[in-house]
């Protein structure tokens, strides 16, 4: 019975990539796809590729018209209404629709390459009955004094479904303005699961991904204070209308 397990555990897709997109120019998404096509054939087939479109200007299937996903586990959404800062959103949004055991959050200015993902499996083979979280490093290519080279993100982590739903998922109160959403998921972590940071897990990190957003967090702050204060996290999912495209 345990080599049966053991064998379901090893030949079974075991992780679903949550990529977030909003407006990033199409050389930085392309970075993301030459890197999944790159992982070894065995590697490759642990992985669910999932590309969440927020409402961009150019919808994404419009962006990767003719590019071929042959080889590739992929998924594309598109979120039909534009919300700002919907990033609770497009995150709940993936993990309702995650059917594997792991999932990873993954923004759009952090790149998963082969030896990151080699290292991502073992990591979720090792604990697949176990209720921890990995955070990882990052690697600014050519910019070694770059302010967030070999700083941990403080949002892409490698996450059980289970856990992620456990948790809470991500607060979509915070819709509509910037800031908070990863203090409050992880604040609302404590005792539900162990995070674990692996510096020696890096991510690839390109300055020109990040999306070009006001970034005042003073309504988000007061707003995330105040449910600290009053408990009061919403359960109301997944606020807006979408399309699965692929």
């Amino acid at each position: 019975m345990y080599e049966l397990i053991l064998y379901i555990i090893y030949n079974m897709t075991l992780i679903t990539v949550n990529l977030s997109y909003y407006n990033q120019s199409i050389d930085i998404l392309k970075k993301h796809l030459e890197e999944w096509n790159k992982f070894p054939e065995h590697i490759k087939k642990k992985f669910v590729f999932f590309i969440i479109d927020d409402c961009s200007k150019i919808p994404i299937n419009d962006i990767l018209k003719g590019y071929n996903f042959e080889d590739l586990n992929i998924h594309l959404y598109r979120v039909l209404e534009d919300k700002y800062c919907n990033i609770a959103g497009v995150r709940n949004l993936g993990a309702k629709e995650c059917n594997t055991p792991w999932m990873i959050i993954l923004d759009m200015d952090t790149v998963i390459n082969s030896d990151t993902a080699i290292q991502v499996v073992q990591k979720a083979e090792d604990n697949i009955n176990d209720n921890i979280v990995f955070k990882f490093n990052r690697k600014v290519p050519n910019i070694k004094n770059h302010v967030k080279n070999n700083q941990i993100h403080p949002a892409v982590c490698l996450i059980r479904k289970e856990d992620y739903w456990n948790i809470g998922g991500c607060e979509e109160d915070l819709v509509g303005h910037y800031g908070q959403t990863d203090p409050s998921f992880w604040y609302k972590s404590n005792g539900k699961v162990r995070i674990v940071i692996k510096k020696s897990i890096n991510l690839l990190y390109y300055p020109e991904g990040e999306s070009d957003i006001n970034r005042d967090t003073k309504h988000n702050a007061k707003l995330f204070k105040d449910k600290v204060k009053n408990k009061n996290w919403s359960t109301d999912y997944i606020r807006f209308k979408w399309i699965k495209l692929l």
